[in-house]
Parts: C-alpha cells; sequence; structure tokens
C-alpha cells in the first residue's frame, strides 16, 4: 500500500492529465462540434486561433487513441517524475505538446478544415526528457530490474509512428523535450540533487 501511495504521489501530474483526457473525451465523441473549438489544423484554417495548439493535446480520436496515450503517459511520468519533478515533468509535457503543433500545422496542408490532436507530442517530449536525464544522471535511475513502465514507453515509442501526422507531431515533440531537458540541465533546474 505504501508503494502505491508513493507511486501515486511521484506521478500525479500524468494521473491528473490523463483524469483530464476522459471528459473531453466524452465530449467529443458525443458532440462532433466540440472538435472544432479544440482541435489543431493546418495553418490556413487555424483562424488566428493559437490556443488551439495547446487544447488539442487534450482531444483524442477514439478509444485506442486515448487508451494508449494514456499508458504510455503514465508509463513516462512514472520513469520521470521521480527524478525531474511534478511541475516540470507538467512543463515539459504542455510546452512540447503544442510546440510539436506549430509546425505541423505550418507543415501539414489539408484541402478542408480537419481538426486533430492528441498527447503524443507531449509523451514524446517526456520520452526524451527521461533519455537525456537517463545519459546525464544514469545512477539515479533504477532500471536494473524489468521495469513494466520502461517497456511500455519502448513499445509506444517504436510502434507509435502509425502514419505521417503521428510521425511529423512524434519528431517535433521528441526535438522539444531533448532542448527543453538540456537546458533545464545546463540551467540546472534538473540536476541529481533535485531526486524527490
Amino acid at each position: 500500500m505504501k508503494k502505491m501511495k508513493k507511486w501515486i504521489e511521484e506521478n500525479i501530474v500524468a494521473i491528473i492529465i490523463v483524469i483530464t483526457f476522459i471528459p473531453i473525451f466524452i465530449l467529443t465523441q458525443s458532440n462532433s462540434k466540440a472538435v472544432n473549438y479544440i482541435g489543431t489544423t493546418s495553418i490556413e484554417y487555424l483562424n488566428n486561433e493559437f490556443y488551439r495548439w495547446i487544447t488539442c493535446i487534450f482531444y483524442h480520436y477514439n478509444f485506442i487513441h486515448i487508451f494508449f496515450n494514456s499508458l504510455a503517459l503514465i508509463c513516462v511520468g512514472s520513469l520521470l517524475s521521480p527524478f525531474i519533478g511534478k511541475w516540470k515533468t507538467l512543463l515539459i509535457f504542455i510546452i512540447g505538446g503544442a510546440v510539436a503543433e506549430i509546425p505541423f500545422s505550418l507543415i501539414v496542408h489539408y484541402g478542408e478544415v480537419n481538426y486533430g490532436g492528441g498527447s503524443s507530442g507531449g509523451i514524446y517530449a517526456l520520452i526524451a526528457a527521461f533519455l537525456v536525464c537517463y545519459l546525464r544522471f544514469p545512477d539515479m535511475f533504477d532500471l536494473k530490474k524489468f521495469r513494466f513502465d520502461l517497456l511500455v514507453v519502448l513499445i509506444f515509442f517504436v510502434f507509435a509512428n502509425d502514419n505521417q501526422s503521428s510521425f511529423l507531431t512524434h519528431v517535433f515533440g521528441f526535438t522539444v523535450g531533448i532542448v527543453i531537458t538540456t537546458l533545464m540541465i545546463v540551467l540546472n533546474i534538473i540536476k541529481k540533487a533535485s531526486k524527490q
């Protein structure tokens, strides 16, 4: 019970984010017009509604999409949050997810409005953050024994690139995660002593 309580405390950011996915998912599944207010699209249809680059992180197309993104977020959060802390995890997720959508909107052009979203840009930013932190501080991570969360993250990293849109968002999110985490390490915002 103590282990579970500690895990929940350390991973509360990922848990809360996943909980916020649920009402948004229910809303967009029951009201197709709701996507018009939160989804992102190519720049010519964005209508200067740049807030969509953040809101689209919480939108998921279907049950499979929300399930695998939620599972991956919980797992990468359980690897990373105990080391860098809750607020840095949230910051990397939001910035990584939002910034991943900006070049996506500029590069991908649809012939019509096609609202989309998903949290995988932010998840890939967290995967990158974990990789950067592990390479810089390998002794801070207990990876000597089998870890289900690490296996899930590896499988997600490899197999979540099922189309061009996903691939682009993931590449942008991963790149942003590397940049943000490297800057945080250089500026001593993330350091070995910050393990909670």
